[in-house]
């Protein structure tokens, strides 16, 4: 069977990070590390199921609960997730203010949609570079 994808939104808090998806309303994690919140959403997601299946009320939006996690990071959640990322020579190598990304980081200004493409852009880039070396 296809697993049904669901996006879950990982964001940082000022004593930890949450989690939650905008497809399953109610359902969230919270932890004090990125893994700890990804898997307390998870246990939350399977208590809903479990109680469901014992009540005998299936919701249609669970279904069977068998989902491919994609999970959605704000600016200050994928650094802290990412620890060994370099602020200043990530900015330099996408071209970007280095304090400016770092206030994005700490959570003290909101990038805008265009300056979020260019840093996943960067990202990406940076993993595909990363996935070609050879050892």
């Amino acid at each position: 069977m296809k697993k049904k994808k669901l996006i879950v939104v990982v964001e940082a808090s000022s004593t930890g990070f949450g989690t939650y998806s905008s497809d399953l309303p109610g359902i969230t994690g919270y932890a004090k590390t990125i893994p700890e919140a990804k898997n307390d959403f998870i246990d939350a997601l399977q208590a809903v199921l479990d109680l469901n299946a014992e009540e005998g009320t299936p919701d249609p939006d669970l279904h069977d609960g068998n989902f491919e996690y994609i999970y959605k990071y704000d600016l200050p959640s994928i650094f802290a997730h990412f620890g060994m990322l370099d602020v200043t020579n990530f900015a330099k190598r996408i071209g970007l203010n280095a304090s400016l990304l770092r206030q994005y980081k700490a959570g003290l200004a909101m990038a805008s949609e265009r300056q979020k493409k260019r840093i996943e852009k960067g990202l990406h880039d940076l993993g595909r570079e990363l996935l070609s070396v050879k050892l």
